[in-house]
């Protein structure tokens, strides 16, 4: 008999009403007896909230669920690209992805939702940042973010286009090192070095004023790291100034309007010169430049040109076992950091890591220590923050330099960022997608300060000017080998679908007012 006769008058509790009444009691509220059914209505209606949260309602109604917030999930042939939870994740933040449309912070948040999954693509927005300020909490922000100005002398648009290296100064400014645009692009913008006081701001001069470069008149060949040799006893604060050729130039306080002297030449006939990071050790007041050479086990193997100003003496030793040099720093107890960027064609995962090595220095014969640091892939900055402790700018890319065979296809493609080493671990300090493609780092107060100059060229891909270009950004995609199927076709189909879906994003939700391009090769 139903449970639903006591509530009706004895006269009809009975059959057969009794045992219609079971009928409806199995359908709304369930009635256990060994007959398969569907689960009670009452239960159903009870958990409706459930169904309409991204986190608890059934997997097979997620494509339900995402049809109410406008999305679609990318799929290959039929199969989902996303797992289960990546699915669930999307639709639980795209609302406020919507909300923040036509902003680059909404844009980022969109691609960041996008670039995981099997696939995970590394995606990162070059919206001209150059120079960015990373807070003690991690959060990160543009200190130079404006293109250059037009009709500077000659057609030459004055401001920061490309940093490549930075040092900070006694009075907190900071002096940045431009790699400039080389010539054929249309745009004349040769390498220099500008002074920016602690805020970001350009010296300025002229009438109407415009930003200023140090020594104008000195025709630097692309410069590639700069350092600042602090004032002692009498001495003069001075900025040094390295450029590609190997040249070393002496600018004394207070900078503007002096004259950039010739110290030396560091290259020597017949021998490939590539300086990586410059540096003072603030005891000696020697300057210190990482040379990768013609890297490991060659003659001209990776070194460390030790120059020593007043007298001019300059010493090479040579990195035993450093495969791939990229940045430099002197510690507190005066060993050497170096950052290694590991071999740049590896042959599996074992290699695919990169390492901080602590030289110690000691005769000619200089040891090399690894430290068990952990996981880096390309360390192109290091830098001590005011709390002592020690921050790695790492660009998550391996080869760093593009490939020609295959540029955005690589062994290694993670989002670049700011880490802090902490005894064992390298921990990220920075959300991912932040950066493009960091070359220097610098404490400056309680921040830290990274270059980034965007994606380099190579890889027989035409140059990007975007940062010359009013109102455009560029789009940059990399992905991780090991992440792709290895069939060609499948492959090929793969990385179509993900241009594709990228695409579409960017052309939702970025400013009305801007233009991009995709850069990427498939």
């Amino acid at each position: 008999m139903s449970g639903y006769s006591r509530y009706l008058p004895p006269v009809l509790a009975g059959a057969p009403l009794g045992d219609l009444l079971k009928i409806f009691e199995k359908t709304l509220g369930g009635l256990p007896d060994g007959v398969p059914a569907h689960d009670s209505l009452a239960e159903e209606i009870a958990a409706l909230d459930r169904l309409v949260d991204p986190w608890t309602t059934p997997e097979r109604l997620l494509p339900w669920l995402a049809s109410w917030v406008a999305l679609e999930f990318p799929t290959l042939q039929g199969a989902d690209l996303w797992d289960e939870y990546q699915r669930r994740r999307v639709i639980s933040r795209i609302a406020s992805v919507y909300r923040g449309r036509g902003r680059q912070s909404a844009l980022n948040a969109y691609l960041d939702l996008y670039a995981v999954g099997a696939i995970r693509p590394r995606i990162t927005l070059d919206v001209g940042r150059r120079l960015l300020a990373v807070a003690p909490s991690g959060a990160v922000s543009g200190l130079v973010t404006l293109g250059p100005l037009p009709g500077g002398a000659g057609g030459s648009p004055p401001g920061l286009i490309q940093p490549e290296s930075i040092a900070v100064a006694a009075d907190g400014g900071l002096f940045v090192g431009d790699r400039g645009l080389p010539s054929g692009v249309g745009v004349t913008a040769p390498s220099r070095v500008w002074r920016l006081d602690p805020s970001g701001r350009h010296d300025m001069g002229g009438t109407p004023p415009r930003p200023v470069p140090l020594v104008p008149e000195t025709a630097f060949t692309r410069v590639v790291a700069v350092a600042v040799r602090p004032a002692r006893a009498g001495r003069q604060e001075t900025l040094y100034v390295l450029d590609e050729p190997g040249r070393l130039y002496a600018v004394a306080a207070p900078f503007q309007d002096r004259a950039a002297t010739l110290v030396t030449s560091l290259a020597t006939t017949g021998a490939t010169f590539r300086a990586k990071a410059m540096t003072v050790d603030p005891a000696s007041g020697d300057l210190l430049v990482l040379d990768a050479g013609d890297g490991p086990g060659a003659p001209n193997a990776p070194k460390v040109h030790t120059v020593r100003p007043d007298p001019l003496a300059v010493t090479r030793n040579a990195l035993a076992s450093v495969q791939a040099p990229l940045s430099l720093l002197v510690d507190r107890d005066g060993t050497l950091l170096v950052g290694d960027g590991g071999p740049q064609d590896p042959t599996g995962p074992e290699q695919y890591p990169g390492a901080l090595l602590r030289v110690t220095r000691s005769g000619a014969s200089w040891a090399v220590t690894p430290l068990p640091v952990g996981p880096l892939v390309a360390p192109t900055g290091l830098a001590r923050g005011r709390d002592g402790r020690l921050y790695v700018v790492d660009v998550g890319l391996k080869p760093l330099l593009p490939s020609d065979a295959y540029p955005f296809i690589c062994p290694v493609a993670e989002d670049a960022g700011v880490f802090q080493i902490a005894g064992d671990r390298a921990v990220r300090v920075t959300p991912p997608a932040q950066f493009v493609h960091p070359t220097g780092l610098a404490a400056a107060g309680d921040r830290l300060v990274v270059c980034d100059p965007g994606q380099p060229p190579g890889g027989g891909l035409a140059p990007y000017w975007s940062r010359v270009r009013p109102f455009q950004f560029n789009v940059v995609l990399h992905f991780a080998v090991d992440r792709l199927p290895e069939d060609e076709t499948v492959r090929h189909r793969l990385l179509g679908t993900v241009v594709d879906n990228v695409s579409a994003i960017v052309d939702e939700q970025k400013p009305a007012h801007t233009l991009w391009e995709l850069i990427t090769s498939i």
